[in-house]
């Protein structure tokens, strides 16, 4: 229950945040959901620590293989707490700066506090992918939306690195995928796939270079300096402090999946 909720409260104030029209009550709603979500984390990590409700499993597309799997504990559990933390703080922080539109500039910033959460607590690959992109896509607009004069040629140069980069993730996962015994993107299937030396370092690369560039790691790093200057300040707090974690929390459990992976770990 706890982990559903550290995603379920970002994601639902963050879409009824698009309903509110001041600018005033946006603000306010955007940190009492940080602020919940902080308490429910630590809640989580204090509390109920070693406590059955810090896992949830649910059906989700058992046709695939893929069911809601998420779990508060190892590094997810610290990561999801920085984050619960940044956000209350980003939201301070830039209290008196003022946004157009910023119902949608404050529902996006949520809907990445979702997303972000959902990548350190997933225990399904799929699902994992599915925030992966979640986080980003927000970024997207909060960068082409509120950025500065050259927004747009830096956000289309931001979307080209990571598209390149999702995409070669999702190749990654889907050919683990199907070399799983059981045809499940469960973690634990993941970690018992039947590969080859030459398999594991030819998706060591499709899934580390996806890393790379999320985290970002030279040289695929060129898409940070004009996109973190062109973004308002808020969206950069979060850009450098959720993308670094984000390709952190994952890269050793799916790197963990063989042991030529375990490479991975190591950045």
């Amino acid at each position: 229950m706890i982990p559903v909720l550290l995603i379920v409260v970002p994601l639902l104030t963050g879409l009824a945040t698009f309903l509110i029209k001041s600018e005033k009550s946006a603000r306010a709603w955007a940190l009492l959901s940080a602020l919940a979500t902080l308490v429910i984390s630590l809640l989580g990590i204090t509390v109920l620590k070693g406590n059955s409700y810090l896992h949830a499993n649910v059906e989700w597309l058992p046709t695939l293989g893929s069911s809601f799997a998420v779990g508060l504990d190892g590094m997810g559990q610290l990561l999801c707490l920085l984050t619960a933390v940044a956000f209350p703080m980003i939201f301070a922080a830039t209290w008196n700066a003022s946004y157009k539109n910023a119902n949608q500039f404050f529902a996006l910033m949520l809907l990445a506090q979702a997303g972000l959460m959902g990548v350190f607590l997933a225990y399904d690959a799929l699902l994992f992918y599915f925030f992966w992109e979640l986080a980003l896509i927000p970024a997207y607009f909060l960068c082409s939306s509120w950025g500065g004069e050259r927004r747009i040629a830096v956000t289309f140069k931001f979307f080209i690195y990571t598209f390149v980069g999702s995409l070669l993730m999702l190749v990654g996962l889907l050919y683990i995928y199907f070399h799983t015994a059981d045809q499940s993107f469960a973690l634990e299937s993941f970690y018992k796939a039947s590969l080859s030396t030459k398999e594991q370092n030819w998706l060591f690369w499709l899934i580390f270079i996806a890393f790379a560039i999320k985290m970002p790691i030279f040289p695929f790093h060129t898409w940070q300096p004009d996109t973190y200057e062109q973004s308002p300040t808020a969206t950069t707090m979060v850009l450098s402090g959720g993308n670094g974690e984000n390709g952190a929390v994952w890269g050793d459990p799916l790197a963990g999946a063989r042991s030529a992976y375990r490479r991975l770990g190591a950045w």
